[in-house]
């Protein structure tokens, strides 16, 4: 068993965040071009049977699931 409370933190957490974007192609090799919130392009492994565009969740560089195509805001508080 171990003690170390930070590293049972880590394993609760994870090595990378989950992020939204938007699936804005479908790519030959197998990849999705992917467009975030922000306006940052990417490209992540993985097609999903939907008709573009779509949201989808990210995780590793990997498609994870499809999102909810809800409105995002940024707030500052």
């Amino acid at each position: 068993m171990r003690t170390d409370l930070w590293d049972q933190f880590g394993d609760l957490v994870g090595g990378s965040p989950r992020l939204i974007a938007t699936v804005t192609a479908h790519n030959s090799d197998g990849t999705s071009s992917l467009t975030t919130y922000d306006g940052v392009q990417m490209r992540a492994f993985g097609q999903l049977p939907l008709a573009l565009p779509y949201n989808v969740w990210v995780r590793g560089g990997r498609l994870v699931e499809a999102a909810p195509n809800l409105p995002l805001y940024d707030l500052t508080v």
